[in-house]
C-alpha cells in the first residue's frame, strides 16, 4: 500500500535511508551520504504532505517526496513540459529491490501527477545509479540532459495524452502489435488501421507496392489522429510513416517471448483466417515466416537506427517486456 507519510513513520524512515545510503556506497553509488536524506527533511515533507511511503507487512519499504512548483537546478535543462511533478527522496529497502517496489512508486508518482493536472514527471538521478536509470528507462522517461550543479541525470516523463496524436507501433511479429494498436485504439479514441489488412488480399496475395503506398498516403491524409501497426520496412511507406507520426512504439521483446506469442496465435486461429486479415490468409507457420521472426534483428537495427534519428523530433517509446507496456497502458 502506498500513503502518505505520517509523524509515527519518521523512526522507521530515517533507519530504512541509513540503510539505502550504505547500499549504494557498497555499488560506488554516491548519490547521498550521512546527512541526506534524514529525519529532518522528513519532517518537512510529512508537513507539507508531500511524501509518500509503500508499506508493506513488515513495514515501510520505500518511499519518494513529491513536489510542485519550481526548481532552480533544473534551470539549464531544456524540459518537454512546464508544468510538473518533481521526484525527490526515492528509495526503497535494499532488502526489497526487485520485488517492484520502485515500479510501484514510480506509476503512483505518475497517477498522482495526472490527478493533479501535471503534465509530465521529473526527476534526477546520480550517472552511476544504474538501477535506478534502469527502472526510469523501463517506464518510459527520457534523459533530458546533465545537470552540472549537482552532478545529476535530469528525466521526464510525458502523463498528458497531447502527445498521443499519431501513433506508429513497430516491432518483431508474435510481440503483439494489432493488440496494441486496438487498445489504444479504444483508449484514445483514434483511427485504427493495420497494415496486413492493406497489404495482403486474398489467399496471401499482396498488393503491387504503389498502390499500397497510396492507400497509406492516403489513409495518414484523411485521419489527424490515428494508430497504425505493422513493419512493412521494404515499402516507402515505412518514412512516410515516421514522418507522419508523432509517437513511435517499439515493441523490443526478445526472440523466445515473440515466438510464444505467434504460437499462441497459430493455435487460436489454426486452419481459419483472423477477422482483421483477407478472407482466405488462412494463419500458419511456415520455415520462412520462422526464419523472419528469428532473424528480425537485422531489421530490428534499421528501426533503431531511424528511432535515433529522430530521438528529438518524436516521442520514441521503446518497451522490453509485456510487463513494461502493461505498466505503461495503465497509466493513460
Amino acid at each position: 500500500m502506498i500513503r502518505l507519510a505520517r509523524q509515527e513513520d519518521l523512526e522507521a524512515l530515517d533507519a530504512l535511508s541509513v540503510r539505502a545510503v550504505k547500499a549504494m556506497r557498497k555499488q560506488n553509488i554516491h548519490q547521498w551520504d550521512e546527512d541526506y536524506p534524514r529525519k529532518r527533511h522528513f519532517v518537512e515533507d510529512i508537513k507539507h504532505e508531500r511524501l509518500f511511503v509503500y508499506e508493506a507487512k513488515t513495514g515501510i519499504a520505500g518511499a519518494m517526496a513529491l513536489f510542485e512548483g519550481h526548481e532552480e537546478a533544473y534551470e539549464p535543462i531544456d524540459w518537454l513540459r512546464e508544468k510538473s511533478l518533481i521526484v525527490h527522496r526515492f528509495f526503497v529497502d535494499p532488502a526489497s529491490q526487485k520485488t517492484g517496489i520502485g515500479s510501484a512508486l514510480v506509476l503512483h508518482a505518475i497517477k498522482t501527477g495526472q490527478k493533479r493536472g501535471a503534465s509530465s514527471i521529473k526527476i534526477d538521478t546520480y550517472p552511476a545509479n544504474a538501477p535506478m536509470r534502469k527502472l526510469l528507462k523501463r517506464h518510459q522517461f527520457s534523459e533530458r540532459g546533465y545537470i552540472a550543479s549537482i552532478h545529476r541525470i535530469a528525466y521526464e516523463r510525458l502523463i498528458d495524452r497531447s502527445f498521443l496524436n499519431r501513433i506508429v507501433i513497430l516491432g518483431r511479429s508474435g510481440s503483439g502489435k494489432t493488440t496494441l494498436a486496438r487498445i489504444l485504439g479504444e483508449k484514445l479514441s483514434s483511427t485504427v488501421l493495420h497494415l496486413d489488412t492493406v497489404y495482403w488480399l486474398r489467399n496471401w496475395t499482396a498488393l503491387p507496392k504503389r498502390e499500397f503506398q497510396e492507400k497509406v498516403r492516403r489513409f495518414i491524409k484523411e485521419n489527424p489522429r490515428f494508430v497504425m501497426d505493422g513493419n512493412y520496412l521494404h515499402t516507402p511507406t515505412f518514412e512516410d510513416r515516421l514522418q507522419a507520426a508523432d509517437t513511435i512504439i517499439l515493441l523490443n521483446y526478445d526472440r523466445q517471448e515473440a515466438l510464444k506469442g505467434i504460437i499462441r496465435r497459430e493455435e487460436e486461429y489454426k486452419h481459419r483466417y483472423r477477422s482483421d486479415m483477407a478472407s482466405g490468409c488462412i494463419e500458419e507457420i511456415d520455415q520462412k515466416f520462422l526464419q523472419y521472426v528469428t532473424f528480425f534483428d537485422r531489421y530490428r537495427k534499421r528501426i533503431e537506427g531511424r528511432m535515433n534519428a529522430l530521438n528529438h523530433k518524436k516521442l520514441i517509446l521503446r518497451f522490453s517486456s509485456r510487463q513494461a507496456l502493461e505498466d505503461w497502458l495503465s497509466t493513460l
